[in-house]
């Protein structure tokens, strides 16, 4: 908590003062990171088919950088795995990023069930890049990934429901 308070700029007694304890603070954070998501997201327009979609996803994936820092992210992850409140909010993040993806996706009956899959290529990825050696940064790594889950999801789309 006392690193939290000094990143913050607050002392550890006025974070505590105006929060309450570490369990009330992480919600409140990870409250905020939803509402944050959701702005983010809301940022970018919708373009839908192939190549909107593939920028769109480009554009969040390129937004995790080099991957520095993101230890934090795996332990925030863990904490969301235990504790309902914090994987309320990690749903909700969820749902917004899938539906976005969605959104782009052309009209078809597994729209939902392709940008379900897609995002959970891309946190697959992710922890597939904490375990990896190292060479790529992690959004280029997180990129390999998806691309091939985005073109067979393409193909498919296209074979099944005529869809370009």
């Amino acid at each position: 908590m006392s690193d939290l308070a000094r990143s913050v700029g607050l002392s550890r007694a006025t974070l505590i003062q105006r929060f309450g304890d570490r369990e009330a603070i992480l919600h409140h954070m990870a409250a905020f990171e939803a509402k944050a998501t959701r702005a983010w997201i809301d940022t970018f327009p919708i373009e839908r088919g192939r190549t909107g979609l593939w920028r769109f996803l480009e554009e969040i994936v390129e937004s995790m950088g080099a991957g520095d820092g993101f230890s934090a992210r795996v332990q925030i992850a863990a904490l969301e795995a235990r504790d309902p409140v914090m994987r309320h909010h990690a749903q909700e993040r969820y749902r917004i990023v899938q539906d976005a993806i969605e959104a782009r996706l052309s009209d078809g009956p597994d729209r939902r069930e392709a940008a379900e899959h897609l995002h959970g290529v891309i946190a697959g990825a992710t922890m597939q890049w904490v375990v990896s050696d190292g060479s790529l940064e992690l959004s280029d790594f997180v990129l390999r990934k998806l691309r091939f889950a985005f073109d067979l999801i393409d193909e498919r789309l296209t074979l099944t429901q005529g869809i370009k």
